[in-house]
């Protein structure tokens, strides 16, 4: 048999580029951005499995289309090929929650962004037990790496100790998982897609949460504490950020046998290196 090969939707994401560079040997990788003819790739590519990284956040106008239609072009296309499909969903879904969150933790919605990617999730649960088909949810956490859009709390830290600036740091707690560990969680659930339930949904996160000021703390001992100025505003910016932003990570270890191997110090510490490269 010959390599898998694998089609990423979002390449040019954290979580897209981190998997091509980092399995761009063990599969045949074929990548697709927002700026590809999504059918056109289908048709010729016709890949074994489809990881679906793309999505957007902020641009509401666009939601609609990048969090649900796309995932229903998908489970289409799958449905006719018997394609495996792993499409990423949001641990945002769950809404604010006082305990870590479970893959059956009822989802409560409070955005756009969160409702769309919640509907995305149902469509593939619908969809793969109504019809027979491989497709999974997974739900990341806050995933972080060299390849993390600027506006993200750690690479502004970093930006802000770089240029010695200064910046305001409201309260918030989250679950933080290093990028290396998210992919290979999904290197592992690729190599069990034969055990997938149909419309299974697995969280991937660390099972621990930091709050900002944590973080500003790791940052600064990593990145350098001479430099760059912080405010302490202890109070949320957000009135959908929360006390507890944390996953329940038993289900991925007790099924797959997943666990980090990276803390969050070791992870910023292997960003500074690839930085510096």
């Amino acid at each position: 048999m010959g390599k898998l090969k694998i089609l990423v939707t979002g390449s040019k994401g954290l979580i897209g580029r981190t998997f091509i560079e980092t399995y761009k040997k063990k599969y045949k990788i074929l990548d697709c951005t927002k700026s590809d003819n999504l059918d056109k790739i289908l048709k010729i590519s016709r890949p074994d499995i489809i990881f679906n990284t793309a999505g957007v956040q902020y641009n509401e106008k666009r939601m609609i289309s990048a969090n649900l239609l796309i995932v229903e072009k998908l489970l289409n296309f799958c449905k006719k090929t018997n394609s495996y499909l792993i499409s990423l969903g949001s641990s945002s879904e769950y809404g604010v929650c006082k305990f870590p969150t479970k893959e059956n933790t009822l989802l409560k919605p409070a955005t756009k962004y969160e409702a769309t990617k919640a509907a995305a999730s149902m469509l593939i649960t619908g969809y793969s037990r109504a019809y027979d088909m491989n497709a999974i949810v997974v739900r990341p956490y806050t995933v972080y790496g060299v390849h993390s859009k600027p506006n993200r709390l750690i690479p502004k830290l970093i930006n802000c100790i770089k240029k010695n600036g200064t910046m305001n740091i409201y309260k918030g707690y989250h679950d933080y998982i290093y990028v290396n560990d998210f992919v290979r969680g999904i290197k592992i659930l690729i190599e069990n897609r034969r055990r997938w339930k149909r419309g299974e949904v697995v969280n991937l996160g660390s099972g621990k949460q930091l709050s900002n000021f944590q973080v500003l703390k790791f940052v600064k001992e990593i990145f350098g504490n001479e430099k760059g100025k912080f405010k302490i505003i202890n109070k949320f910016f957000r009135k959908w950020d929360s006390n507890m932003w944390v996953s329940n990570p038993a289900y991925i270890y007790r099924r797959y046998g997943f666990t980090t191997k990276f803390t969050f110090k070791k992870g910023l510490i292997n960003m500074k290196k690839k930085l510096a490269n």
